[in-house]
């Protein structure tokens, strides 16, 4: 659930130039989806990042080629409640090229 309504919830990214702003909004934007769903109850941990990480951007998730080609990679990390284990997403978004 949390994976679709994130791509859902990116899709405005694929019309963005792939820089570092666009980068920035989708990771901050994803890390507060996933704070909200922390707070809810659906991920374990003390604090939020003991619960999540989000990754976005060039030399983290992407290369230049990566960008050149017109792929955002995202990637996160969940501490579900159940079946209590970290769980890796990743998600690409195929977005403009320069």
């Amino acid at each position: 659930m949390i994976e679709e309504s994130l791509y859902k919830s990116t899709q405005w990214a694929v019309l963005e130039p792939n820089d570092a702003n666009t980068s920035t909004k989708v990771r901050a934007m994803t890390a507060n989806y996933l704070t909200d769903k922390w707070r809810d109850g659906a991920l374990a941990g003390s604090k939020p990042e003991h619960a999540l990480f989000v990754n976005c951007g060039l030399g983290n998730t992407m290369t230049q080629q990566d960008i050149i080609e017109g792929r955002l990679i995202v990637q996160l990390g969940l501490a579900v409640v159940r079946p209590a284990e970290f769980i890796v997403l990743r998600f690409d978004l195929k977005v403009p090229t320069s």
